[in-house]
């Protein structure tokens, strides 16, 4: 007998044709309609082809199918599963990416301002460090930041640390005034 390929796949023949697993009973004739039909609806590309996937895999063995949309069995597996429980909103992909902001853009520019004139909101004058913004920001806000979120929000808000000149721990002040040339 001899092999024959389908798909870039090698497929035993028997007696009667080609031998072919089974469809299995996870998908059914329902939820393949049901795919289809959202298949019609949609304008985002990977979710149509999720949805191709399993309306195939009614049709054809699941091997073949992950095989034919270059996948791995279990992925498909796990569309199939979504989409029976979750529905088209199941085969979307999850945003990626960075967390939102814990304060919203009006709360920044309200920290931005007690950063600006160095006064809280009640407008008595405070001298800023991190855990005194922190907990100014929670009580103001119900919001709680760590010191370094606290520290990332001081610096998107285009502020920097305030930090004085660097002078040596065992460094002669009246040497460096004699060896200045204009006292």
């Amino acid at each position: 007998m001899q092999q024959i390929i389908i798909h870039n796949l090698p497929i035993k023949p028997f007696k009667g044709g080609i031998a072919m697993a089974r469809p299995k009973k996870v998908i059914d004739a329902t939820l393949a309609e049901k795919a289809e039909a959202a298949l019609k609806d949609l304008p985002n590309s990977m979710v149509c082809v999720r949805l191709k996937a399993i309306g195939s895999c009614a049709r054809y063995p699941i091997t073949l199918v992950s095989a034919i949309f270059k996948t791995d069995r279990t992925t498909l597996w796990r569309w199939i599963k979504r989409f029976a429980s979750q529905g088209i909103s199941g085969l979307v992909d999850e945003p990626k990416g960075h967390k939102t902001r814990k304060l919203g853009v009006e709360q920044q520019q309200q920290v931005a301002a007690w950063l600006e004139e160095n006064r809280n909101s009640q407008g008595e004058p405070v001298f800023w460090t991190l855990p005194k913004l922190m907990l100014a920001i929670e009580t103001e806000f119900g919001v709680s930041l760590g010191k370094t979120a606290t520290w990332d929000l001081v610096r998107h808000l285009g502020f920097r640390q305030k930090v004085p000149r660097p002078h040596h721990a065992k460094a002669d002040k009246q040497a460096q005034e004699s060896f200045k040339k204009n006292p």
